[in-house]
């Protein structure tokens, strides 16, 4: 009898995209002069005020005069940056003769330094290359230093940039960062609520690149890896943000799921948090949280194998049961995590408007198909509108409800 072969092994190509060099741990910042000093002596940081003021950008800044390396500061990163400020550090990163490009910062200044190293090397505007693989030639050197523990940006090859009410997205391999350095000191200052929200969106990250049409073996296990880490870390980390071991799993979560959804995509979740901020200006990582559960419920029936892991992955004990009874024990735990958090896991109880949800379910399939083609189960108008309606009443059939 022919042994049945897994569906990702059936014939597919798969290019695995990572960073070239990972450095991790308690002060591994510290390298980054080091590091610089392999590419050159020139070193444009790419941040925003937050991040300065917070002493995060001094600790970069510190290491590299260690090692004699000159710099220029850009600090003007806005929060979910549109084009045109990612037009100004394309302009920013062509005015001096830079050799390395270092990203200081969350998911918005990770992705504008991804901006500013591929400007630096190509013609045109910034919007000429939305789309995937349109730069034509290598950036400068990117390196890229994390101080959240959330987006996962300094192991992907893309960078989000808003165009009016739509994100848009440069994909391209000359944006993977040459070392990525995840040092969970560079974490400490975040507040309990940042710390749940950009938690949550690593859980995101790795339970979508798990449920996605293009899941494989290789991204699958960094997504269980990523769980299991935020299910022992993420509400040590928000109760009390100097507990280094839980920020140390949070970070290196961060950057495993990262990769994970780097390798395969993220799916409707991260379509409905992009409604979500386009009609109400919710942040992208909340977003992301309170659409989890949902997404998780709404895909089961094809995808309870890959629920049945991510059950295993928070540490629940699914032996004996059946692959759809383990997917409602993963749902459980992703909602009460959210839960104990202390985050949303109703768009009433944000305070959206019940009459909201038809525009809400329009603009997610009407603007974000991306996403949608990757999603393992069909979405419709109709079924967005059922999706956001349930997402209102905070209504989980796995609770439930």
């Amino acid at each position: 009898m022919k042994e049945k072969v897994p569906p990702y092994f059936e014939g597919v190509y798969e290019y695995i995209s990572m960073p070239r060099r990972l450095l991790f741990g308690p002060d591994s910042v510290k390298n980054v002069g080091k590091e610089v000093k392999r590419f050159g002596n020139r070193a444009l940081i790419v941040t925003d005020e937050g991040v300065q003021r917070a002493g995060l950008v001094s600790k970069v800044t510190d290491a590299l005069l260690t090692e004699g390396v000159e710099f220029y500061v850009f600090n003007g990163v806005k929060m979910e940056p549109d084009l045109e400020n990612a037009r100004v550090v394309a302009k920013t990163s062509r005015e001096r003769d830079y050799d390395v490009v270092i990203g200081v910062g969350g998911g918005s200044c990770l992705d504008m330094a991804k901006v500013a190293t591929v400007m630096a090397t190509n013609e045109g505007d910034v919007e000429e290359y939305f789309g995937d693989e349109l730069v034509k030639r290598p950036g400068l050197p990117l390196i890229l230093i994390p101080t959240t523990s959330g987006s996962g940006s300094e192991a992907t090859r893309g960078s989000v940039i808003s165009v009016g009410d739509i994100k848009k997205v440069i994909f391209s391999r000359w944006m993977i960062a040459e070392v990525a350095i995840v040092d969970p000191m560079m974490t400490l200052t975040m507040p309990p609520k940042l710390t749940a929200i950009t938690g949550i969106d690593a859980l995101s990250h790795a339970v979508e690149s798990t449920l996605s049409k293009r899941s494989n073996i290789v991204s699958s296990a960094l997504a269980r890896e990523s769980i299991k880490l935020v299910s022992e870390g993420l509400e040590a980390a928000y109760r009390n943000g100097k507990d280094v071991n839980a920020r140390y799993r949070m970070a290196i979560a961060a950057t495993l799921a990262g990769a994970s959804f780097a390798n395969s995509s993220v799916i409707l979740g991260h379509g409905i948090s992009y409604a979500l901020g386009t009609l109400f200006h919710v942040p992208h990582g909340l977003g992301c949280g309170i659409a989890l559960p949902y997404v998780m419920e709404y895909n089961m029936q094809v995808r309870a194998d890959a629920l049945r892991d991510v059950a295993a992955s928070f540490g629940l004990n699914v032996w004996g049961l059946d692959d759809l009874e383990a997917a409602k024990m993963a749902v459980r735990a992703t909602a009460n995590l959210i839960k104990n958090v202390e985050l949303p896991i109703s768009l009433k109880e944000m305070g959206i408007p019940r009459e909201a949800v038809p525009e809400l379910a329009n603009v997610l399939v009407s603007k974000y198909q991306r996403l949608l083609n990757n999603n393992p189960c069909e979405v419709t108008y109709e079924d967005a509108n059922r999706i956001f309606m349930r997402m209102w009443e905070g209504r989980l059939e796995s609770l439930g409800g």
